[in-house]
C-alpha cells in the first residue's frame, strides 16, 4: 500500500508538471516545532528551488492552535500530532514510539518526579501527565518551555525527565524504561483546508507525503 501511494502521487505530479506549466501561488503551511526542526528544512528547501514561483508561508505553533487556523482559513496544509485514531483526521505519515528522556537516570530516586515539558495544550504534555497520573507516580513541573531548544537545554542540563520521540533523543541522553510508565506512539498526520486540494498545496502536499513516508515505520 505504501508503494501504490508514492506511484499515484508520481502520476499525479507528471500530470500536473504536463498539464499546468509552471504554478505559481502561495501555500500557507503549518507544523509543531520539533516536525519544522528536525524534519522539514531540507524538504521546504528542495520545493522552494524546485517551485520558485510558489511562496511558502510557514507557522511552527501547537497542533491545536494549526487545527484552529485550518479551520479558519488561515493554512492550506498542517502536519499535525494526533492520537492513534485511523485515518479520520487527516492522511497519517508516520507513527514511531516516544521516550523517557533524561541525562542521567539518577534523577528518579528523589521523588517526586522533575518533568521538563512544553504547556498546554502539548500533546506529549498531555501523554506524559496521564501516564504519570495513571501509574501513580508523583511528579512536578520543573522547567516548562514552549520552545524545542528551551527544553532540550534544561535536559542536557540536567533539570529532569522530558519526552520525545525516538528518533529525536540526542546522543547525550539516555532513554529511560522502569520504573516510568510506557507511553503511546507519536503519530503524525498532513491535514489538508477545504479548498486547498489543487494546485500548489497539492504539490506540496506530494512533496511532504513521499519524502516522510520513506522513513515511516509504521505505514
Amino acid at each position: 500500500l505504501p508503494q501504490a501511494r508514492r506511484l499515484l502521487r508520481v502520476n499525479d505530479e507528471i500530470v500536473a508538471s504536463l498539464g499546468e506549466g509552471e504554478l505559481e501561488g502561495e501555500v500557507r503551511f503549518g507544523a509543531p516545532e520539533d516536525i519544522a526542526t528536525l524534519h522539514l528544512p531540507a524538504i521546504l528547501g528542495a520545493f522552494a528551488r524546485g517551485h520558485p514561483r510558489i511562496t511558502l508561508a510557514v507557522t511552527a505553533d501547537y497542533t491545536a492552535n494549526l487545527l484552529d487556523q485550518l479551520s479558519r482559513g488561515l493554512l492550506d496544509l498542517a502536519l499535525i500530532k494526533r492520537e492513534p485514531i485511523g485515518p479520520e483526521l487527516g492522511v497519517r505519515v508516520w507513527r514511531e514510539p516516544l521516550v523517557w528522556v533524561a541525562l542521567d537516570a539518577a534523577i528518579l530516586e528523589t521523588p517526586p518526579l522533575p518533568l521538563i515539558i512544553a504547556p498546554a495544550p502539548d500533546i506529549y504534555r498531555k501523554r506524559a501527565l496521564a501516564a504519570l497520573q495513571d501509574a501513580d507516580i508523583p511528579f512536578r513541573a520543573a522547567f516548562t518551555s514552549p520552545s524545542l531548544a528551551g527544553q532540550m537545554a534544561a535536559l542536557r542540563a540536567g533539570l529532569g525527565v522530558g519526552v520525545l520521540p525516538l528518533a529525536m533523543a540526542p546522543r547525550e541522553l539516555i532513554v529511560i524504561d522502569e520504573p516510568l510508565p510506557k507511553l503511546a506512539d507519536s503519530e503524525i498526520a498532513l491535514v489538508t483546508a477545504r479548498g486547498a486540494t489543487n494546485g500548489p498545496a497539492k504539490l506540496l502536499a506530494q512533496e511532504v507525503l513521499r519524502t516522510l513516508e520513506r522513513g515511516s515505520p509504521a505505514l
